[in-house]
């Protein structure tokens, strides 16, 4: 048996949500009203009671309101976006800050499912460039997955930081630090950080930088207790009482040093210590591969054209590890003889910041590799990419009387994404006298060292 179509076009919404939106669009049968920042928002009061215990006991319970409700602690796009939700079962948060006041919003209504979309939202976007701006935010709109999660990221990356941060971290961040066990710094390190940043912990809270108020505050806030004096060197000890910005008093210094001398008598010093050293944590790096399109004629490197360009910008901050580079065409004659597919591959690599055209990390490569193969360049120490930024990395063979060698080329997609991080790939054009085309493949990790490589190659070759 068939029905009859409606064909009504103002009843043509594909879904009950469809027709449910309808009328938050169009206020058709509002009952009820918000004043939020000045906006006027109307609303259906058994939409909002069915959703939300709160708005069932604001509308329906024994101390119900049917007058106009004022919101003085939303933003009225914040409350656009609850309503939207309530509606739609549907939300678009833009960033993490919008996260953040939706997560509030959604826990005062009692929301529990929006809250959760907002927790994995931000998890999903926390990086090194915002991991401190997440863990400065009050207790109440914080959440025990996402601090242990930044925390973990942060202590990850407690080197770059510490180093370039630590003016915008609160003393509740800095707490949470200092509870760790865990974090890539020295306790050495560390303790300086903390007493460097007591600094702009007192421009935090407008007073004066003296002596006795960043040792309050460090003591005031139970922060200098958490420091392990207890597992320096006697050497590593005296290097931050002779720093600029010790805080270590007199008597306190020499307590100290008795007992990192003498670990079996430590009374006389006031608070609690520690003699348990921290761990480093193992960071997972991720092998990110720039996908080929198509072959390409080789690239011919000698005494001409021995330089070979590439350019790299990522959404977020990355750590480069390894750069891989495919290694050498193997010779005809490799082929007839049998003869071990060898050879010993020479070469430098630069990464240069395009902002200010410094050179920000440097090596030289020099191994025995088999031909027809991939090689990974190890870095130093891991560089760091800034989000949004250009870099140039350039791939320089030795060209004083260079013979010649073929490297295999592919064309690659101009964009690589994994792990919420989206790379960008400008291939630079052969320039006359000694530049190649090419593309690289890249080692890198993310905002919490996101373990990246993208393979940005374009010869074979290492």
């Amino acid at each position: 048996m068939g029905c009859l179509k409606n064909e009504n076009p103002s009843y043509n919404q594909r879904s009950l949500y469809d027709r449910v939106e309808k009328l938050l669009v169009s206020y058709e049968w509002s009952d009820c009203s918000f004043q939020v920042a000045g906006k006027i928002f109307k609303a259906h009061r058994l939409i909002l009671g069915i959703s939300s215990p709160v708005f069932e006991a604001m509308f329906y319970g024994p101390l119900s309101n049917t007058k106009e409700i004022v919101v003085t602690d939303i933003l009225p796009d914040t409350f656009q976006l609850i309503l939207n939700y309530i509606y739609t079962d549907k939300v678009e948060i833009s960033c993490i800050e919008q996260a953040f006041e939706l997560l509030y919003s959604a826990r005062k209504y009692m929301l529990e499912h929006l809250s959760q979309i907002c927790i994995v939202y931000i998890q999903s976007n926390i990086s090194i460039d915002n991991v401190i701006d997440i863990l400065n935010y009050p207790d109440y709109m914080q959440d025990e997955q996402l601090i242990k999660y930044s925390l973990k990221l942060l202590c990850e990356h407690a080197d770059y930081l510490l180093e370039e941060k630590k003016d915008t971290i609160t003393h509740p961040c800095m707490k949470a630090i200092l509870e760790n066990n865990q974090i890539n710094m020295s306790e050495k390190d560390l303790i300086k950080h903390v007493f460097e940043w007591s600094l702009h912990c007192c421009e935090q809270l407008n007073i004066s930088a003296s002596f006795e108020n960043r040792l309050n505050i460090l003591k005031s806030k139970g922060l200098f207790k958490l420091l392990r004096f207890l597992t320096l060197s006697l050497d590593d000890f005296e290097e931050i009482a002779s720093d600029k910005n010790n805080l270590l008093q007199p008597h306190e210094y020499q307590s100290i040093r008795s007992l990192i001398k003498d670990l079996k008598s430590y009374k006389g010093f006031s608070g609690s210590v520690c003699l348990l050293p921290r761990s480093p944590i193992k960071l997972t790096w991720y092998l990110c591969y720039r996908s080929p399109l198509r072959p390409m004629a080789p690239i011919v490197v000698d005494s001409n054209n021995f330089v070979i360009h590439s350019r790299i910008k990522s959404s977020k901050s990355v750590f480069i590890n390894s750069l891989c580079v495919p290694t050498r065409m193997a010779p005809a004659v490799y082929f007839r003889n049998n003869s071990a597919k060898v050879y010993s591959e020479q070469l430098s690599v630069s990464i240069a910041s395009e902002s200010d055209d410094s050179i920000i990390k440097f090596t030289n490569f020099m191994n025995t590799v088999e031909y027809d193969s991939i090689v990974g360049i190890e870095l130093t120490e891991p560089c760091f990419i800034k989000k949004d930024n250009w870099y140039k990395i350039s791939f320089t063979w030795p060209h004083n009387n260079c013979p010649s060698y073929s490297y295999i080329v592919e064309y690659r997609d101009k964009q690589y994404k994994c792990h919420n991080v989206t790379f960008e790939f400008d291939d630079l054009p052969i320039n006359a006298g000694n530049d190649v085309n090419a593309n690289e493949l890249l080692g890198v990790t993310d905002g919490h060292r996101l373990d990246l490589l993208d393979n940005i190659a374009r010869p074979l070759a290492s």
